[in-house]
């Protein structure tokens, strides 16, 4: 189901005029909207009760509390790392064993990877990635650092290989997908918090008949409906939104697994080695 600032959007040009301004509200204070009334909104924006009530309907709201409990609940999602976060900095810990802790995580978020994901779904993410004649990988935050390492390293078997670097946006991301066809391959990443330009770019490569691959954490991301294959990795992080260091764990193992089978991988290291011994500095 669509969120409110997306159902607004889609439908703000029908909206008559204090609709409009109720709808503009709304966008700009989702969290006020969260904590009060319908009469102290409604006083705040400017606009009647009726209106209010209107506008909610035609959002395909029965009523303007069950429209006020829609925008606790994806409220609720948004600021969840926040409340996990002030929880635990209410808790007294020494610094070696938050570290250890950290650490334990990441072990379980790999070791529930490898439990949870179906050998077919890796064969598959390598067989995908090895035939495709173009490769875009899309991710934006720290998504793109993550985006960039998993390029980098498919540049060792593609030449083909691009991503979202720098201060590059999602425009950026149209000029790739516009030269991009069913041969090629978009690699979407994507953990809480969402990036919107991930998902849109994802979603226009599918709408394209582009093959899209997405690495994210679980059924309930955006991208999960998106992906032509999803790989789901747990990234669990105790202080923090997600745990960077398990999902560039799962990209270096794909590389891993992609290099190991393609036959170009010991030509390209040895051109490689030749071409960049003047560039290291020798101990």
């Amino acid at each position: 189901m669509p969120t409110i600032p997306v159902r607004i959007k889609e439908r703000y040009p029908a909206l008559s005029k204090s609709q409009k301004v109720f709808a503009d509200f709304v966008l700009s204070n989702p969290v006020k909207m969260a904590r009060v009334s319908i009469h102290a909104a409604v006083e705040e924006a400017g606009v009647s009760s009726a209106t209010a009530n209107r506008f909610v309907r035609s959002m395909g709201y029965k009523n303007y509390a069950s429209f006020r409990a829609d925008l606790i609940q994806h409220l609720a999602a948004v600021y969840e790392p926040v409340d996990r976060l002030k929880h635990d900095m209410s808790q007294k810990m020494s610094a070696d064993g938050i570290i250890a802790n950290i650490l334990r995580e990441d072990i379980a978020n790999l070791t529930d990877t490898i439990a949870s994901v179906e050998p077919e779904t890796w064969r598959a993410a390598v067989d995908r990635i090895k035939k495709a004649r173009r490769i875009f990988v899309v991710g934006f935050d720290n998504g793109a650092a993550l985006a960039q390492i998993f390029a980098n390293g498919l540049l060792r078997i593609n030449p083909d290989v691009h991503s979202v670097v720098g201060g590059s946006g999602g425009f950026t991301g149209l000029r790739h997908i516009a030269n991009m066809s069913e041969k090629d391959l978009v690699i979407a990443i994507a953990f809480p918090r969402y990036i919107k330009d991930t998902v849109r770019l994802a979603a226009l490569a599918q709408s394209r008949s582009i093959p899209v691959l997405t690495i994210t954490d679980s059924h309930r991301s955006p991208l999960a409906a998106i992906g032509d294959l999803n790989i789901y990795i747990p990234a669990q992080r105790q202080f923090g939104t997600v745990s960077n260091a398990a999902i560039l764990a799962v990209i270096e193992a794909l590389l891993g697994a992609i290099l190991h089978s393609h036959p170009a991988t010991i030509g390209h290291a040895e051109n490689f080695a030749e071409l960049s011994l003047p560039w290291i500095e020798n101990s």
